[in-house]
C-alpha cells in the first residue's frame, strides 16, 4: 500500500477508536441526567457502565472467530454499525432494561471493533511502519479521554443526554461508512487451518511464545495505574491541595500526556521495543514513588510533574504491550489474541479500581501510590525476566 493512502486508512481507524471511547465513557459525565431520564438512580446506571465493559470482554473472542471469513473492512463497519445502533436505543430509554439492552448492543460493536483495529491497521501498513500504524489507533482511543468525552459532556449539558448519544450514534454511522472507502478490502481464502477461517483456537494461542508474559506485564500495569487514576481527584486534592480548575487543568494536561505517550510508543515499538518497554517500566515505578513522596510531603510542585510522567509512561506501556501481543501473535492470531488482549485490560481495570477502592474505604487514600507502584514493581520484574517477549517480529 502506498504511504499516504496507508496513512489515509489507518486515521480513519483511529477517528473510529476516539468516537467509540467516547460513547462508552459518555454516561461518566452525564449519569444524574440519564438517571432523571431513565427514570433510575445514578448507582443502577453505574452498573451499566459495568455492564458494558462485561458484554465488550465476553463477545470479543467468539465474534472475532465468528467473522474471520469476511472481509475485515465490511466487518470494522458492521461493528460500527452496531455501536451505532445501540446508542440509538440508549437515547430513547424511558427505564433501565432499555438503556441496558442499548449500552450491551453497544458494548458488542466496541468489543469486535477493538479486537480487529488494531492488527487491521498493521495489516495496511509497511514493515517499518507497524507500529506507528497500530499507534494510531490507540492515539485515537487515548484523544477521546482528553477530547471526546469533555465534548460529549458540554453536548449533553447544554442540549440533553439523548442529544450527546444521538450525535455519537451519527458520527460513528459517518465513519462507518468512510472506512468503507478509505480501507482497501482484506479478505483472506478460505481453508487456512487452526479454526474458522484459519483463526486458532484460544488455547492454541495463549500457547504462542511469549504471549502470557506480556500479558501479565499488561495485567500488572493496568492493576497498577486504575487503582490510583481512579482516585487520582481526591488523592490530588488531598495531598496536593489541587481543587477546580487547578485539578481540571491537571487532568487535561495529563491527558495530553497520555496522547504524546501513545505516539511515542508506537514510534518506540518499531525501533527499539525492548529498550523502551523496559525504560518505561522504571519511569513507571520511579514517577509512582515520587507522586506518593509528593503526597506525603503535601507538595504539589513535586507530586505534579510526577504525576504527568506517570500518565505518558502509562501510554508508552499499553502501546508497547499491545504491539508485543501482535509480534507474538503474527497472522490470523492477531485477532484472537487482541481480543484476549481486550479481556486482560478490563480484568486490569476492575482489580485496579478494587485495590484503589479499599484503600479509600480504608481512609488511606495516601497509601495509594504506594500499592500502584508495587503493581508496577511486578510488571517491571516481568520485563526485565521476559524482555524477549518484546523483541521485534523475526525476519521472514
Amino acid at each position: 500500500m502506498q504511504p499516504r493512502t496507508e496513512t489515509v486508512a489507518t486515521l480513519a481507524l483511529a477517528a473510529l477508536a476516539f468516537i467509540v471511547v467516547t460513547g462508552e465513557t459518555t454516561p461518566i459525565g452525564l449519569i444524574s441526567d440519564i438517571a432523571a431520564g431513565a427514570g433510575t438512580t445514578e448507582s443502577r446506571v453505574g452498573l451499566t457502565i459495568s455492564w458494558y465493559a462485561l458484554v465488550a470482554g465476553g463477545t470479543a473472542v467468539p465474534l472475532t472467530r465468528w467473522t474471520a471469513r469476511f472481509d475485515r473492512r465490511w466487518v470494522l463497519a458492521a461493528s460500527t454499525a452496531a455501536f451505532s445502533a445501540g446508542h440509538v436505543a440508549s437515547a430513547f430509554a424511558g427505564n433501565l432494561t432499555v438503556l441496558a439492552l442499548g449500552r450491551g448492543f453497544a458494548a458488542v460493536g466496541h468489543g469486535l471493533f477493538f479486537a480487529l483495529a488494531a492488527p487491521t491497521a498493521q495489516r495496511l501498513a509497511r514493515p517499518s511502519t507497524r507500529g506507528r500504524a497500530a499507534g494510531r489507533v490507540m492515539v485515537g482511543g487515548s484523544a477521546a479521554l482528553v477530547v471526546g468525552t469533555p465534548l460529549a459532556t458540554g453536548l449533553g449539558q447544554l442540549a440533553g443526554w439523548r442529544a450527546a448519544l444521538l450525535a455519537i450514534a451519527a458520527v460513528s454511522l459517518l465513519l462507518a461508512v468512510a472506512v468503507l472507502f478509505l480501507v482497501p478490502s482484506l479478505a483472506d481464502g478460505p481453508g487456512e487451518p487452526g479454526g474458522p477461517a484459519g483463526h486458532p483456537r484460544l488455547a492454541e494461542v495463549l500457547r504462542l511464545p511469549g504471549l502470557v508474559a506480556v500479558l501479565g506485564v499488561l495485567v500488572a500495569t493496568v492493576v497498577g495505574h486504575f487503582a490510583l487514576f481512579t482516585y487520582v481527584a481526591p488523592f490530588a486534592a488531598e495531598r496536593l491541595g489541587l481543587h477546580g480548575t487547578a485539578l481540571t487543568v491537571l487532568l487535561l494536561v495529563y491527558g495530553v500526556c497520555a496522547v504524546v505517550g501513545s505516539n511515542l510508543g508506537g514510534r518506540f515499538s518499531d525501533t527499539r521495543p525492548i529498550t523502551s518497554t523496559r525504560a518505561a517500566s522504571v519511569v513507571f515505578v520511579v514517577a509512582l514513588a515520587g507522586v506518593w513522596s509528593a503526597g506525603l510531603a503535601a507538595a504539589p510542585y513535586a507530586g505534579v510533574p510526577m504525576l504527568l510522567v506517570w500518565g505518558g509512561t502509562f501510554s508508552v506501556l499499553v502501546v508497547a504491550t499491545s504491539l508485543a501481543v501482535l509480534r507474538r501473535a503474527p497472522g490470523r492470531a492477531a485477532e484472537p489474541a487482541n481480543a484476549v488482549y481486550g479481556i486482560v485490560f478490563q480484568i486490569g481495570i476492575v482489580s485496579g479500581s478494587a485495590l484503589g477502592s479499599w484503600c479509600y474505604a480504608a481512609g488511606s487514600v495516601t497509601a495509594i501510590p504506594l500499592v500502584a507502584m508495587a503493581a508496577g514493581a511486578v510488571a517491571l520484574a516481568l520485563v526485565v525476566a521476559w524482555g524477549r517477549a518484546f523483541r521485534a517480529a523475526d525476519p521472514g
